[in-house]
């Protein structure tokens, strides 16, 4: 499904045309736009991968350790070395995932230095101000977060990234709750009260953040996690896979 993403430039669009020997394959991109390199081919192996050199699948896994990438000609490129090592039990991949809710965002962007210094302390002062709303009516089943592009939008999560601030920011507001209605209203308070919030050194006081979309709120749908994903073993694989033939 990848196809020429193993090629450079990369492309979702464009077809790979593989050639499957006895002891290796051989990869050329079929765009003249693209050519496959060794260092396009060999990056694959990090794709959606969390090692490199061992790709597990059902009944075994890929060994990668000894892989040879060689190119053959100016758009083609060689593998060979690689093995497929059988696990002693069979094993199938299990996934599925339960609704924990409904979700609704609203994006917004600062430009303020000052409020962009203080952001932390900004969103965890308007997170309690919510809570403590919304406790005052029962409503204690909510999820809501702040996700800051700009400051690391994408590499928050891991904690040793370092700290850099733009000069602007993305502020996406997150609320998810077990109805659509509720987290329309958790996400319309957060929202209002971050745009009013009211931060040592603020100069103005019309608004603290500016809206790309009007309505600025934005209804997700339902929201699902993974709450099973893991490896079953089996005595046949192909008891859980039956094929039926039909003639016509």
């Amino acid at each position: 499904e990848c196809a020429a993403i193993a090629a450079l430039p990369g492309s979702g669009s464009d077809c790979m045309f593989g050639y499957l020997h006895e002891d290796n394959f051989v990869l050329e991109p079929l765009s003249p736009l693209r050519k496959c390199t060794t260092l396009s081919v060999a990056a694959h192996t990090l794709y959606e991968k969390t090692n490199p050199y061992v790709l597990p699948g059902p009944g075994g896994a890929i060994n990668l350790h000894e892989s040879k990438f060689e190119q053959i000609d100016d758009n083609k490129v060689r593998v060979s070395g690689s093995r497929f090592v059988p696990t002693e039990e069979y094993f199938v991949k299990l996934e599925g995932v339960k609704r924990v809710g409904y979700r609704t965002i609203s994006c917004a962007g600062v430009k303020d230095p000052i409020m962009i210094s203080k952001i932390d302390s900004i969103t965890q002062s308007v997170k309690e101000r919510v809570q403590n709303n919304f406790e005052t009516y029962g409503i204690t089943d909510f999820f809501l977060d702040f996700k800051i592009y700009g400051r690391n939008g994408v590499m928050g999560m891991f904690p040793d990234a370092p700290q850099r601030t733009g000069d602007e920011l993305l502020i996406i507001i997150e609320a998810v709750a077990p109805t659509q209605e509720q987290a329309d209203t958790i996400c319309g308070f957060a929202r209002s009260t971050m745009l009013h919030f009211g931060y040592e050194g603020r100069i103005a006081t019309a608004g603290n953040l500016a809206f790309p979309f009007s309505p600025s709120d934005c209804k997700m749908g339902e929201v699902y996690e993974f709450n099973v994903y893991h490896l079953m073993k089996v005595e046949d694989p192909k008891k859980l896979f039956p094929i039926e033939y039909v003639q016509f």
